[in-house]
């Protein structure tokens, strides 16, 4: 009797996938869901991102530490409005703030200052569209991506420390005799200061000078630095000195001019000219002065 009870109950369990249970009626297999296809729809496009700093004249893609600068992206798209995409900023460094197709980028307050040449800043722009049938919650996406590169400088250091290491190098006539080599910062292959002739007319003073003069002690001071691109510097008693900064540094010269074995003191305040060239991503000297009023010893110096 128990051995009969059980097969039944197996013939039901095994009747279980066509029928509801021994003696039901039979279940009738669902179809699966249909294939829902999404709807044709292009993807965004990201024709450009620009950035762009405040300071007039300031060059597209070039950034100081600490610097906030603009950044916006020009997207097509064919179906959904600019407005409803999703943008997502990020960069290697820096902080984003604001949303959407225009942002600012601030960048970081410091730079490794061992390293002469500017940090690359990739900055990359991700932009996702949802999609999906007209009358239907979004149930597609399309993730599209572009990147840009801004070339971070400290400027001030930058540029101060090549001002000073010129006037160092022109201090030391008796060791450094190759005007090359005292202006290897200036711009001497031209396209990038405002007025070649600048440059021209340092290097005849530094062949002069190295020429004619014995430098017996000389000290060169803090640089004091301004960018402000295309003021240049307005050097008292000698006028304007195109460029995109100005430095301003005490020097102290005593020397005796080898042509009639005289000896001087120079102390005063040397301005400097440099200026920036995008093609080659860095700053340039262009022009040194040193003020005629400013000086006690020889005259060669206030020339």
């Amino acid at each position: 009797m128990l051995r009969r009870f059980l097969v039944a109950a197996g013939v039901c369990t095994l009747a279980a996938g066509a029928y509801a249970g021994c003696g039901g009626s039979p279940i009738t297999p669902q179809p699966p869901p249909p294939i829902v296809q999404p709807p044709v729809n292009a993807a965004p496009n990201i024709e450009s991102i620009t950035v762009q700093g405040r300071r007039r004249r300031q060059p597209a893609a070039v950034a100081d530490i600490r610097e906030t600068v603009d950044v916006s992206a020009t997207v097509r798209d064919s179906e959904t409005p600019v407005e409803q995409l999703v943008y997502q900023w990020t960069a290697s460094v820096g902080t984003f703030t604001g949303t959407g197709r225009a942002v600012t980028w601030t960048a970081p307050d410091s730079v490794d200052k061992s390293i002469r040449e500017p940090l690359t800043v990739t900055i990359t722009l991700k932009v996702i569209e949802h999609y999906g049938h007209p009358g239907q919650a979004p149930a597609w996406s399309h993730e599209v991506t572009a990147t840009t590169s801004v070339r971070l400088h400290d400027s001030v250091r930058e540029i101060g420390d090549m001002s000073r290491l010129f006037l160092d190098k022109f201090s030391q006539p008796q060791t450094i005799r190759d005007w090359r080599e005292v202006m290897s910062d200036f711009d001497l292959d031209g396209g990038t200061c405002p007025d070649p002739r600048q440059v021209d007319a340092e290097k005849d003073d530094v062949i002069r000078h190295y020429t004619h003069f014995v430098m017996h002690r000389y000290e060169i001071g803090a640089a004091n630095v301004s960018v402000d691109f295309g003021e240049g510097c307005h050097v008292p008693l000698r006028g304007w000195r195109p460029g995109d900064a100005c430095v301003r540094v005490p020097v102290f010269w005593d020397s005796t001019d080898t042509r009639d074995n005289t000896r001087g003191i120079s102390t005063g305040t040397d301005w400097i000219s440099a200026a920036y060239s995008v093609p080659k991503s860095r700053w340039f000297l262009c022009s040194s002065d040193f003020p005629p009023s400013n000086t006690l010893g020889h005259s060669f110096y206030a020339r």
